[in-house]
């Protein structure tokens, strides 16, 4: 445990933490959709990124979910569009501009759009992998994914 303050200093950490999870976990799907276009299996870039100074126990825990498709809600898109809707006004009150925040907000919508929101958030991966024409609109793999 870590003490942030009293009240509402601790619920900003906590909406600023779950804030910087969305962004991480964006990043990762779009850098993995990227080598996967470009003929890498998103197991072995995922396999380089456990390997590298971006490893981390978030990241392999994303990094297993995307490489299994397995989005079996550990937290879902829904929840974590919910924190960021806090997250984002907690930023306006306080003046803080969060362009990026703003960008993976809308990627989330995106998600949640696409039938995504009962799922883990991890599903950014499948929207990122969609827009970048490695899925079929019914999630099915096209012919440049592995």
């Amino acid at each position: 445990m870590t003490y942030a303050g009293a009240g509402e200093e601790a619920r900003l950490v906590k909406l600023a933490h779950n804030l910087l999870v969305g962004m991480i976990t964006e990043a990762l799907a779009e850098a993995t959709t990227l080598a996967e276009k470009g003929g890498v299996p998103p197991s072995a870039f995922l396999d380089f990124i456990d390997g590298s100074v971006l490893g981390s126990t978030f990241i392999g825990y994303k990094g297993r979910a995307i490489r299994d498709h397995d989005y079996e809600p550990t937290f879902t898109t829904e929840n974590l569009r919910k924190d960021f809707d806090l997250g984002l006004a907690a930023a306006r009150a306080l003046e803080v501009p969060m362009p990026v925040g703003a960008t993976t907000y809308q990627l989330i919508q995106t998600a949640i759009g696409h039938g995504h929101g009962k799922s883990d958030f991890a599903t950014l991966y499948e929207v990122a992998a969609r827009a970048a024409a490695l899925r079929a609109p019914s999630g099915r793999s096209t012919a440049h994914s592995t």
